[in-house]
Parts: structure tokens; sequence; C-alpha cells
């Protein structure tokens, strides 16, 4: 026998022992995962974990959490988002958000999210409290500048979060860049990151801020931005904001011919509109790039397997969660309760939701 062929032997006598019936609950992930919680909550051989350190109240209605996960994150850039995932009333949840921060050398992340009184997610994530835990999803996300001439930064209410971490990037690696910040909030209290904005400007020359209160100064319309940015037709631009304004610039921008250089994040929230009387709505898979049909009132699962697809699924009822699956975005019913979901990221079971429109689902 030559010496690889007996240096073989060990290593397949291991694996067999490994695969041995009384050694099965050392095969476990999720025994091993439960152990590992049970000494410290963040710990998970399997899941993305992170401890809320501590919220910071920005303005009123907008909570910062800052996060210390686990080493499963993978990490970010400026301008990506992220999937959080809570508990709500028993039912795990989850909602994209961009990072507020530039990537740090702790670690540490920063979520800042507005309240939506109609939003479970929003709700429950104002109740955190430090050292509580929640789950993350893999940053992701393109939203950033391109090329490296002029730069105009165009936000509305919670737009300015991907904003912020953007403008903290530039100013460590591009600080001679021509920046222009123009952020729409209601009224002075409601500027967030107010104090931060207006310190990093004191430290970059080339940065200028101008901050347009609605309650005083009406809607920030094209002439208001071109009075404020003359040149803004020529520089490249980074918008975020609700969907109005967002599709306000966006004709603004195609008018001009300077489409091309608009950059928007949303991260799924722009879904077709929810249409109730329609007999039947596009479905895509965004992974696969298959695209289907779904009836009114037909779940995803029935609908995917009528075209043809076979989606995992378990008990077909909602119960064993095996069927779900991140939504990109579009509306659906939770045929069980009858809860309408946001049109943003969040997951869904494929067994109990039905659309109300077009909608995109990240398999």
């Amino acid at each position: 026998m030559t010496q690889p062929a007996a240096a073989a032997l060990p290593r397949r006598a291991l694996r067999g022992l490994w695969r041995h019936p009384l050694l099965a609950p050392l095969n476990d992930a999720e025994a091993w995962g439960r152990l590992a919680r049970a000494v410290n909550p963040v710990w998970s051989f399997t899941q993305t974990r992170a401890r809320v350190l501590r919220t910071v109240d920005e303005a009123p209605g907008v909570l910062s959490l800052w996060l210390q996960p686990n080493a499963r994150f993978a990490g970010f850039r400026a301008g990506q988002h992220v999937l959080l995932e809570l508990d709500v009333a028993g039912v795990r949840q989850a909602r994209c958000f961009s990072f507020s921060q530039a990537p740090r050398a702790d670690g540490q992340l920063r979520l800042t999210i507005k309240r939506q009184t109609a939003g479970a997610v929003s709700v429950a994530v104002h109740a955190l409290q430090p050292g509580d835990i929640v789950g993350l999803g893999a940053a992701q996300g393109t939203f950033a500048p391109q090329g490296d001439g002029p730069l105009l930064l165009l936000a509305a209410g919670s737009g300015i979060t991907p904003m912020m971490a953007l403008l903290q990037t530039l100013a460590t690696e591009d600080a001679r860049r021509d920046v222009v910040l123009v952020h729409a909030a209601r009224a002075p209290a409601d500027r967030i990151f107010a104090a931060e904005l207006q310190a990093l400007a004191r430290t970059w020359p080339t940065l200028r801020l101008h901050w347009h209160l609605s309650q005083t100064d009406g809607r920030l319309d094209d002439a208001t931005i071109a009075r404020l940015v003359p040149d803004w037709a020529a520089r490249e631009t980074l918008l975020c904001g609700p969907d109005d304004f967002m599709r306000r610039i966006e004709a603004m921008h195609a008018q001009a011919g300077s489409g091309a250089r608009l950059h928007r994040e949303s991260f799924g929230r722009r879904a077709a509109p929810i249409d109730p009387q329609a007999a039947e709505h596009a479905i895509a898979f965004a992974t696969s790039g298959t695209r289907f049909a779904a009836r009114a009132g037909q779940s995803l699962l029935e609908a995917a397997e009528a075209a043809g697809l076979a989606p995992r699924f378990g008990c077909r009822r909602g119960i064993c969660r095996t069927c779900q699956c991140r939504k990109r975005s579009g509306s659906v019913v939770n045929l069980l309760t009858g809860e309408t979901s946001g049109p943003g990221e969040e997951l869904i079971q494929l067994c109990i939701a039905a659309p109300l429109g077009a909608v995109e689902l990240a398999l």
C-alpha cells in the first residue's frame, strides 16, 4: 500500500465515525445554535444577529439604532441597506433600512428609522432597548456616486439616512470634491443629523448644505432647486425620499435630458400600485429571472406551482415557514389575517400571501 493511500485510511475512518447514529446530535447545527445562544444571545453558527447597544432620538419620530453584529456579518459599503429582522407579536418580520453611518473600525452599525403609525416593524423598532437582539440580512444596494465630478445630493425626510453615510465616506476619501446637499424637511426640528452635517461642513470647505423647510418655504420644486444649485443638470445627482418627491425630481431631470446622471435609492419601495380589481398580477423571481402571473386571491405558492415552478414548501398553512422568502417589492395580502403588507422588502410566506399588484420575489 502506498504512503498516501495509507494516510487516507484514518481520514475515511473518521468521516465514517462522524456519521455514526450515536454522534448524530453533534451534526445538528440548530442544536449547536441553541447552545450558543444560551451562552450569548448574539452568537450563531448560521444566522447574522446583532445586539442593540443604544438608541438615539434624532428628530420627532426618528430613532437611530446602534448595533453590534456577530462575526457572520460580512460588512457593507456606504449607500447600502440591510434587511432588519425582529419579532412582532410573536411573528418574525423584516424590513429594509439604510445604513446611516459609514463603516467603522469597531464594526458598529447605525440604522436610522422613522416611526410609521401603520408600520408594525417601525413601531417595534422604536420599542427596542439596549441588550435586545435582532437579525440582519446581507448588505445590499449600489447607491453611490459613479464618477468623481461635482455631486448633488437631494434628500427629503428620512431620505437623508444613506446620504449621511455617503458624506462621511466622501469626507475621508475625497474631501476636495465639490458636493452640494439639499435636504427637505418639514420644520427645523425635523432636520435629521443637522448637528452632524454642520460639523462635517465646518471641516469640508467644498461641501455646501441647504435645508429647505416646507412649513415656511413651501414644497421643494424645480425653481427652488435651480436657484439653490444653478448647475444642477450638469452634476451627478443622488436622490432619496418619498415617492412623490422622487417622481418630481425624475421628471425634472428627464425634461432637462440629464436622467443618465441621476441615481435613486428606494430599495424596492416603488412597486406597481395596488389594483384589487385586476384579474391577475405579474410575479417575478428576481434571482432566476422567471416571470409568471398569479390570479387575484391566489397564493403565490399555488401560482408558482401552476407555472411549473417548484419553490420549497411544508405545511401549506402558514405554520412551518418552509416557504418563507424575501419580497423585494410589491404588496401582498395575508390570506389568514387579511393584513396588507407594505410595498418594500420584507419576509413573507408564499403559501398564505396573495398579490395585490406586481410583486418581485428574491427567488
